[in-house]
């Protein structure tokens, strides 16, 4: 974890070359990321011009280049947005001392949750599959990763029926969170990204995902 951590001094911060210091540039910067992640679940990332995010955001664009020197910057930024969510995310699951099937379900519906309520995580989950982007395979590597231990102990303790490739069931249900809520973007309906992913984590891990909320220290 603590290696993706450093890659926060990596992020292009334009201009200056530094994170924005005064509340008004960090208000500012947030509201062209916020401003692009919605553009982007528009038109996508290759759809989306400087233009459009200076226009929707309300920037100049002297503005967005001394924070972000182009396109690309902004969605590596999501990307690595993305990842503290995963590694968050899990983290704070793993701290619960639930068992491992419960651990899952709680990652999956608090990582729903925020994908569904913030368009900045949500675009860099969807760029965590954007072949053009070259931190995109290992952002999406990351979270696999922080998931696959888990899975893996769900199923070892006979939590999860699954006799074949651990790790795949880790990617799979990556990978399907993913569709799900492509699929609830491209019918506008971001408010259904729970409900998808509950349905989601019901087939796969034939648990009710509602009932982990009523399980005292099962939620985040």
């Amino acid at each position: 974890m603590n290696d993706h951590i450093d890659r926060s001094s990596a992020l292009d911060h334009g201009k200056t070359g530094r994170p924005p210091v005064q509340q008004r540039a960090k208000a500012t910067r947030e509201a062209i990321l916020e401003a692009a992640a919605i553009q982007f679940g528009r038109t996508g990332f290759a759809g989306t011009t400087v233009n459009d995010i200076h226009t929707v955001s309300n920037s100049t664009k002297g503005a967005m280049y001394f924070h972000f020197s182009k396109k690309e910057s902004i969605a590596e930024e999501m990307l690595f947005r993305w990842s503290e969510a995963v590694l968050g995310t899990v983290g704070k699951a793993e701290a619960t001392g639930q068992p491992a099937d419960r651990q899952v379900l709680i990652v999956y519906r608090e990582l729903a949750r925020r994908v569904e309520t913030e368009a900045i995580t949500r675009a860099g989950l969807v760029l965590s599959t954007d072949h053009t982007l070259s931190g995109a395979r290992a952002t999406f590597e990351t979270w696999t990763g922080a998931i696959t231990p888990i899975v893996v102990d769900a199923i070892r303790s006979a939590a999860l029926d699954c006799t074949e490739s651990r790790s795949r069931l880790a990617d799979s249900l990556c990978a399907g969170f993913v569709g799900a809520v492509q699929v609830a973007i491209s019918l506008d309906e971001p408010h259904t990204i729970s409900r998808r992913i509950d349905d989601l984590l019901f087939m796969w891990c034939g648990t009710d995902p509602g009932a982990v909320r009523k399980i005292e220290g099962a939620t985040l």
